[in-house]
């Protein structure tokens, strides 16, 4: 029995260390797994430590809605008559200004459809010409469809699955098909445009004021628009952007650099998708911080100017703040403000969590933001505004930048190896307590009279005496305080960087 037990305790022993070693060898194979999956992705799938690993297509995603393509309404048993002339007897107004509009070679049969039974009955009887006020929204649209389908706006097939179609618009609630608005006619108030009536009246009440004198030229214009004038057209449903156009800044509505609503978004479509990037960068080229956009990292990984600017900022001045403990949010205003740090978070998740920890920058204090360290337009590692990490940390904390007469080698190499900018649970932003920091460079003061940075001083071996252990491994900066530099020798050691 003694035989075994005393076999058996070494045997126990060696299966214990056998089965951690098997399952550290695990462990590592996984995690070599991962990271040579990691490599194999780099060709479709970009990685970065900056940047969420799963990025594989651009933050925006475009809307897809469904195709609301109906079929072309028709009158039963009417034929066409071809002749516009028949129409003038009744309706000489339409004909006149019908003369100077842009559809001026169709047909009226070509959007009201045979007119047959209209004549017949001297339009007595309903039903027998198509009505725009009585067609739904897609019908009126297919009726425009049938020339337009392909046209030098957008395919008819943009249109029907446009956001403005799936919300009830029709071509005829902007455009008018027998009345010229040319610029300048006073277009729908903010009272008028927030009316609970339906558009098509608001657009008659447009209709009937006096048309202004203007040159050919406007009149040609507007013509060729047929009424819709952006931004005026525009305000009729989406009346709180008018307040864009009231406030002075680079993009203003019909401000210095002409922008109206058109300019970035497509009525007959979606947004358009050269508004996210391409229309920025004509004029935030050469002398602005995004010339050298397209070697960024930002837009490797598919990120647009419109990802992280909002277009439609709220330009009016808060009134109160939302502080929730020591959170504090004031939104940026115009112009094409970005919402710092909230932007930010929204693809950089694992910075939010560092910035809870408790130590970290006074970012949720509202002292600073991302930007005061990076610049998402740059093209440093980190899209940092200076070229090193020091560089950007010296802006501040410019004490520890010296020079030293007695450097510490790691604090001028990176001040990331032994800090985390973004947040740790240790104190001064530290990635580990100090002692085990230091321990990782320093064997620690294991030294005795023949050995050690104090050889000679007859000291005794400080991991043999449990007091001196207490005493020397709490907290080295308790003796070595001036850790990132000194200029005053130390008493044994002159780069011991003491008190």
């Amino acid at each position: 029995m003694r035989i075994l037990n005393s076999v058996g305790a070494p045997f126990s022993r060696s299966l214990l260390v056998l089965v951690l070693l098997a399952l550290g060898a695990v462990t590592f194979t996984a995690c070599n797994g991962s990271r040579r999956e990691a490599r194999r992705g780099e060709g479709e799938d970009l990685t970065s430590p900056y940047l969420p690993k799963t990025t594989g297509q651009p933050l925006f995603q475009p809307v897809k809605l469904a195709s609301l393509q109906v079929p072309l309404p028709h009158i039963p048993d009417a034929e066409y008559v071809n002749d516009d002339t028949l129409c003038m007897v009744c309706h000489d107004t339409y004909a006149k200004t019908f003369q100077h509009n842009v559809h001026r070679g169709q047909s009226c049969e070509k959007c009201h459809g045979p007119a047959s039974r209209h004549l017949i009955t001297r339009g007595k009887e309903p039903g027998t010409l198509l009505n725009f006020r009585k067609l739904t929204p897609p019908e009126r649209s297919e009726v425009c469809l049938q020339c337009h389908e392909q046209n030098q706006c957008e395919p008819g097939s943009a249109w029907r699955t446009s956001v403005h179609a799936h919300h009830g618009v029709a071509c005829t609630d902007c455009h008018t098909s027998h009345y010229n608005v040319p610029p300048g006619t006073p277009p729908t108030s903010l009272d008028m445009a927030r009316d609970d009536r339906p558009i098509q009246q608001l657009v008659s009440l447009i209709q009937q004021q006096p048309e202004p004198q203007l040159d050919q030229a406007s009149i040609r214009e507007a013509s060729n628009h047929m009424g819709a004038i952006a931004p005026q057209v525009c305000y009729r449903c989406h009346s709180s952007m008018q307040q864009y156009e009231q406030i002075a800044h680079p993009h203003q509505i019909l401000g210095s650099n002409g922008f109206t609503c058109a300019t970035c978004h497509d009525p007959h479509g979606k947004i358009r998708q050269e508004t996210r990037t391409d229309l920025c960068l004509k004029c935030h080229d050469q002398s602005s911080p995004t010339m050298a956009w397209h070697s960024g990292t930002h837009f490797r990984y598919g990120v647009a100017c419109t990802d992280c600017h909002n277009p439609h900022p709220n330009p009016n001045v808060q009134r109160a703040m939302n502080i929730q403990h020591t959170n504090i949010s004031r939104p940026k205003r115009l112009p094409m403000s970005v919402d710092e740090p909230q932007a930010c978070y929204k693809c950089h998740a694992d910075i939010y969590a560092h910035n809870a920890m408790p130590s970290h920058h006074p970012i949720k204090e509202g002292k600073m933001v991302c930007s005061d360290c990076h610049d998402p337009h740059g093209q440093t590692q980190g899209n940092l505004t200076q070229p090193t990490v020091n560089m950007v940390c010296w802006r501040c904390h410019a004490e520890k930048q010296g020079p030293f007469a007695y450097e510490h080698p790691p604090v001028t190499e990176n001040c990331g190896i032994c800090h985390d900018p973004h947040g740790t649970v240790t104190n001064n932003l530290l990635k580990q307590p100090t002692t085990f920091l230091c321990l990782r460079c320093h064997t620690g003061h294991r030294t005795g009279p023949t050995f050690g940075p104090h050889t000679g001083a007859g000291l005794v071996d400080v991991g043999t005496n449990a007091n001196l252990q207490r005493a020397f491994y709490t907290d080295c900066t308790q003796c070595h305080s001036q850790i990132h530099g000194s200029d005053l020798p130390s008493p044994h050691l002159p780069k011991a960087f003491l008190r």
